[in-house]
C-alpha cells in the first residue's frame, strides 16, 4: 500500500509539472512593451524610409491561457459598434469597455446615440498562409483590407535557426506594415475623412497570446486625413520569453477607427520623445535635402 501511495503521489506530482516539463515551453510571462518595436517610418509620397532607434509599443495586456475562441470576429459591419467583436467588447482582459480604451475614448459611431463604440475595426489575420484582409461594410459601402497589411520576415526559432514565421517555430523576427499609398475612395466613402489613430497586434503561441498597441499619438504623428500620404513601418517582435518559446501559429491586426481628431496626445516615454526627436530632425533634413536637390 505505501509503494502504492509513493507512485500515486508521483504520477500526481509528474501531471502538475507536465507544462513546464516539456522541453521548451514555458508558462507564460508578463508582456514588456519592448516585445514589439517600431524602427523606421516612410511616408508613402516617394519619400525615402527614416531609420529610427527602436520605439516600443505604446502598451500591452498578457501574456493569457486561450484559444482562438477567444477572438470573437465582428459581426455587425466590422465598423468598431459597441460590443462588435472581442476587442469592442468589456472583457476579464482588460479594464475598460474595450481594448486599450477608455470610458473617455468611446464614440457615437453607429449614429443611434450615446459615446459607447471603442471604434476597433479587424483587419485581418495569418495563420500560415499569409495575411488575408478582412471586409468592412455599412450595407451600403464596403472595404476589403489589402492582404499581406502586415507581414513577418526573417524569423528565428528559439535556438535562433531560420524557420517558418507563421505556424513554424518562430519566437521572433521582423515586420512591416505596408497600407496603400493613400486610402483608397471605397474606405474614404465607408469611414469618413479620419483614419486610424491606433494599431493592435495579437501574438499567439500554443495555448497562450499578448496583445501589443500603437498609439499614433505616442509617435507625434496626426491621424492621417483623407487625401493624405500614409506611413508605412518596419519593427521587431520578440515573444521567446512572454509566450515561452512557442511557435507563432497566428496573428490578428485590428485599428482603431476615430471620428474626430485628437487633440490632447498622451504624455510619451523618455525614450518615445528622443526617438521622436531623432525621427523628425531626420525627416526634415532629407526633406529639405530633397527639396535643394542635393539629396542623391
Amino acid at each position: 500500500m505505501k509503494k502504492f501511495k509513493t507512485i500515486c503521489l508521483t504520477v500526481i506530482v509528474f501531471l502538475l509539472n507536465l507544462p513546464s516539463a516539456i522541453a521548451g515551453h514555458l508558462p507564460p510571462a508578463d508582456c514588456n512593451v519592448a516585445d514589439v518595436q517600431l524602427d523606421s517610418l516612410q511616408l508613402l509620397d516617394g519619400s525615402p524610409v527614416v531609420n529610427v532607434p527602436p520605439v516600443n509599443a505604446s502598451e500591452c495586456y498578457g501574456a493569457f491561457t486561450g484559444n482562438n475562441s477567444l477572438f470573437t470576429k465582428p459581426t455587425n459591419g466590422n465598423l468598431g459598434y459597441d460590443n462588435d467583436g472581442w476587442l469592442n467588447s468589456e472583457s476579464a482582459f482588460w479594464s475598460g469597455p474595450g481594448a486599450f480604451v477608455e470610458e473617455a475614448d468611446l464614440q457615437d459611431l453607429d449614429g443611434i446615440g450615446g459615446l459607447n463604440d471603442p471604434g476597433w475595426i479587424y483587419l485581418g489575420k495569418d495563420d500560415g498562409d499569409g495575411f488575408k484582409g478582412e471586409t468592412s461594410s455599412d450595407g451600403i459601402n464596403s472595404y476589403t483590407f489589402i492582404d499581406d497589411l502586415l507581414t513577418m520576415s526573417n524569423c528565428l526559432d528559439k535556438d535562433d535557426n531560420n524557420t517558418a514565421c507563421v505556424g513554424g517555430d518562430a519566437v521572433k523576427g521582423d515586420w512591416a506594415w505596408t497600407p496603400p499609398a493613400t486610402n483608397p475612395q471605397d474606405l474614404l466613402d465607408l469611414l469618413g475623412g479620419l483614419f486610424f489613430d491606433q494599431v493592435a497586434i495579437i501574438f499567439k503561441s500554443g495555448r497562450q497570446f499578448a496583445m501589443y498597441n500603437f498609439d499614433i499619438g505616442d509617435l507625434g504623428l496626426d491621424p492621417v486625413l483623407a487625401g493624405d500620404f500614409n506611413y508605412a513601418f518596419t519593427g521587431t517582435w520578440d515573444m521567446s520569453n512572454t509566450l515561452g518559446k512557442h511557435g507563432l501559429s497566428n496573428f490578428t491586426l485590428w485599428a482603431r477607427d476615430p471620428t474626430i481628431e485628437t487633440t490632447e496626445v498622451p504624455e510619451p516615454s523618455v525614450l518615445a520623445l528622443f526617438s521622436l526627436l531623432l525621427l523628425l530632425v531626420a525627416f526634415r533634413q532629407r526633406k529639405a535635402l530633397a527639396e535643394s536637390g542635393d539629396l542623391r
